[in-house]
């Protein structure tokens, strides 16, 4: 019944294309494979985990497609692991099938999609005031060869790929985070992706 409402929003005056359905990764990952499709659309209100493990599966098969969440704000606390395996939009399930449609249209145009709600929420856990304008200036600090290694931890990559994507070894790529998380006064990798966030590094 779930996905029968979305193919009917969705397929409304042909605005968009459905090449498949699944509600098993087993008969997903073949489909995507074979349907290269443009973006996908990952229901985790039924998955376990806020569906975590799911999404590692599916981002190790196909890493190059955009993925949107259909979510909601009980899974808040699994959205930074979402952005760092890199989920690109996030509609929640109380918002209108216009947003839907909007997510997706952002998302195919190559930018990121979150509800106003989301978005509220990263205001409400973000420094204020005069500890804000100090995170914002950190951010000026930070060397280009920083900001891309934080933006691939934010895409959740290991240590030995970003040295891989950057040609340096794991090694140096471990020191760099070392000097990020000294400079921006940041304890872990979850720290790094609000950081990001809040500073629109990665939207």
């Amino acid at each position: 019944m779930f996905s029968s409402g979305l193919i009917s929003v969705l397929s409304e005056k042909d605005q968009f294309e459905i090449t498949a359905i699944s509600n098993a990764l087993k008969e997903l990952l073949p489909e995507l494979k074979t349907g290269s499709p443009d973006v996908l659309l990952v229901d985790i209100l039924h998955c376990d985990n806020g569906g975590i493990q799911l999404l590692r599966k599916i981002m190790r098969a196909v890493p190059d497609l955009p993925v949107i969440l259909l979510t909601s704000m009980q899974y808040s606390d699994c959205f930074t692991d979402h952005v760092k395996l890199g989920v690109k939009g996030f509609v929640f399930e109380n918002e209108t099938p216009e947003d839907l449609k909007e997510a997706i249209r952002k998302v195919l145009a190559g930018s990121n999609y979150l509800p106003k709600e989301m978005q509220k929420w990263l205001k409400e856990i973000s420094p204020s005031g005069k500890q804000n304008s100090n995170v914002l200036r950190k951010k000026n600090t930070l060397t280009d060869r920083e900001i891309s290694i934080l933006k691939l931890f934010c895409q959740g990559l290991t240590y030995k790929e970003i040295g891989e994507r950057l040609f340096i070894s794991p090694r140096t790529v471990e020191t760099h985070k070392k000097n990020i998380l000294t400079k921006l006064r940041l304890k872990s990798t979850a720290e790094m992706v609000k950081y990001a966030f809040h500073n629109r590094l990665i939207i």
